[in-house]
């Protein structure tokens, strides 16, 4: 099974998991680390870097930071100075969901990865827009 670890400034990335786990059960091989004020960043790598390590069961870890240019992410970077494994900034929850639903049936980690990130865009929707066609498309049907 591919691991999954994501890194987060404070408990976004443990929400995801928490939302996750409401729709689909308790995803196993996922981590989850916030990153908080007044943390050790050599702590907080230390233990990103022993999940990576944890997680990986021979099919590689995915992993996913909130945005790029921040701790988590850089942090990300460091590991993979010591490990190789790809990441993706700009996690969102249809990502990781897809992230769990998937990840036994990918091929490969980097297949795993472009699955969630496709997820992921295909989330980003104008839902009042959706919304106003839904309604013109009513008053159509009502006028017939």
């Amino acid at each position: 099974m591919i691991g999954i670890v994501i890194a987060t400034h404070a408990g976004l990335g443990q929400g995801l998991i928490d939302a996750v786990s409401l729709i689909a059960g308790t995803p196993p091989n996922m981590k989850a680390f916030g990153l908080y004020h007044g943390d050790s960043p050599d702590q907080y790598e230390a233990d990103i870097m022993a999940a990576l390590e944890e997680l990986d069961e021979g099919q590689g870890v995915l992993g996913f930071v909130d945005f790029l240019g921040g701790t988590p992410a850089n942090t990300m970077m460091k590991c993979m100075a010591k490990k190789e494994f790809p990441c993706v900034a700009g996690v969102n929850m249809p990502m990781v969901l897809n992230a769990y639903m998937e990840r036994d049936m990918a091929g490969s980690v980097d297949e795993l990865m472009e699955s969630c990130i496709e997820a992921g865009k295909q989330s980003f929707v104008k839902v009042h827009e959706m919304y106003q066609e839904m309604m013109a498309d009513d008053d159509e049907e009502d006028e017939i």
